[in-house]
């Protein structure tokens, strides 16, 4: 999504009004329950968020001019990876075997053996959409942002596709950026 992202591509921005960005806090506690006791300290109320308009389907939320989250049009709110990085500990994350991480730096999707075979992790079950933090075997720091394209029991009993589409990876546009203005 974001592999060619130019920060000078951002068309519109806007601060968040307090009762949307209430709203926004909520849909990311949905997206991922693990932030319930953090979401006040992570996303403070000074300074405000601002909303920018990335293409026709993508809205980048910054806080002051750092990028923290983004949304594809009605999916989950995800974190950057500059963000994730900051916060390692309270994201749920899977972990891709060794023999992922190239095809994932390059910008594709995660298939489900990626997952499963020996050196992937899936520890947590999950619905499919929900939004999920990668780490590679034998790394410390997350490689990929995306959303489950099936359960995690669909993964492990199929074994076969798509399991997670990368929305947002190391390397990539969006990641390069460190300011928004």
């Amino acid at each position: 999504m974001f592999k060619r992202f130019d920060p000078s591509t951002c068309s519109t921005s806007s601060q968040v009004k307090s009762s949307v960005q209430r709203v926004i806090k909520s849909k990311i506690v949905e997206s991922n329950a693990a932030l319930e006791d953090y979401i006040d300290e992570i996303l403070p109320k000074k300074p405000p968020l601002v909303q920018y308009k990335a293409g026709p389907h993508v809205t980048i939320y910054c806080r002051g001019e750092e990028p923290v989250f983004f949304e594809h049009r009605d999916g989950p709110i995800l974190p950057t990876l500059r963000f994730v990085h900051k916060y390692p500990d309270i994201w749920t994350t899977y972990t891709v075997d060794k023999g992922a991480i190239p095809f994932i730096l390059g910008g594709a999707n995660i298939m489900c053996p990626g997952l499963t075979n020996p050196g992937g992790e899936m520890p947590v079950e999950l619905e499919a959409g929900a939004s999920i933090v990668i780490k590679a075997e034998g790394k410390e720091n997350a490689i990929a942002v995306g959303t489950l394209k099936m359960s995690s029991e669909d993964i492990r009993g199929k074994n076969k596709g798509i399991g997670v589409v990368v929305d947002h990876f190391v390397g990539d546009g969006l990641f390069q950026t460190k300011e928004i203005n």
